[in-house]
């Protein structure tokens, strides 16, 4: 009985903030661009993932949030083609389609084929390698700001963890970024309970987002796009990601902590 008298009203709480941040998103809006580049009149944002599917799986209420921005350019780089079951050629047209549902064009995604990176939950990345990759299109982008994953990688998943370690590695170590500040932000892991509570874990993702982070929320309609962009991802589409989509806290919600 107590248990309902805790579990009831928490429930109702988190439904009701998650309405009210949809309809008001100014509440939890944040500055993601280094000091000195909030006056550039185009800003510029790079998502690094690891694999074709991480960016609508985990990234969707943030990719339909800044593709809106008329002054957010949004760009997608891919650290493998997805090829662990030998569809690499099929997964690659999978993600420009996804990245389409997004606004992004196609040429904004940079999808890596390297033989160094594979799609392996095993066999582990050198990070040089991944902070060089990141590094080339940041400088050639002039990237602002990046999210990637943080060193749980949501799934706990070899490639998430070696991308946000080779993303940080060149955030803090790179001399050309103590000069050209760049923000990177970390998608915040949650356990299990909490990563398939949907909306429900609005409450929690609240209060950190009260202490400073960065919060992102979806509306009907960025769900929406979260959901068509998952399904263009059809070699990927098995049972438990249609689940995914109605239970999973990621198609409603992100939340991130600054790295650098």
């Amino acid at each position: 009985m107590i248990l309902v008298h805790v579990v009831v009203p928490l429930l109702l709480a988190s439904t009701a903030l998650y309405a009210f941040l949809c309809w008001r998103p100014a509440l939890i809006e944040r500055n993601i661009f280094p000091l000195e580049k909030q006056q550039k009149k185009q800003k510029h944002v790079l998502f690094v993932t690891a694999h074709p599917d991480d960016e609508c799986m985990f990234f969707s209420p943030t990719l339909a949030y800044l593709s809106r921005r008329s002054d957010v350019t949004v760009s997608l780089l891919c650290l493998t083609t997805g090829n662990h079951d030998q569809l690499g050629d099929v997964r690659k047209k999978e993600l420009l389609k996804s990245a389409v549902t997004f606004g992004l064009t196609p040429d904004s995604v940079i999808i890596v084929d390297d033989q160094h990176l594979p799609d392996s939950p095993r066999q582990a990345w050198n990070l040089a390698l991944v902070a060089k990759t990141v590094e080339a299109v940041v400088v050639a982008g002039d990237v602002d700001t990046i999210f990637t994953f943080d060193g749980r990688g949501v799934s706990g998943h070899q490639n998430h963890i070696a991308a946000y370690m080779g993303v940080k590695h060149m955030a803090l170590t790179s001399q050309r970024f103590k000069f050209q500040k760049i923000n990177v932000y970390a998608l915040e892991s949650v356990g299990l309970v909490r990563k398939f509570s949907s909306i429900l874990d609005t409450l929690f993702a609240f209060g950190m987002a009260v202490g400073g982070g960065r919060m992102f929320v979806a509306d009907l309609a960025a769900y929406s796009q979260g959901i068509q962009a998952m399904l263009m991802h059809e070699s990927q589409l098995v049972w438990f990601r249609k689940l995914y989509l109605v239970f999973s806290r990621y198609m409603f919600i992100n939340t991130y902590t600054k790295v650098n």
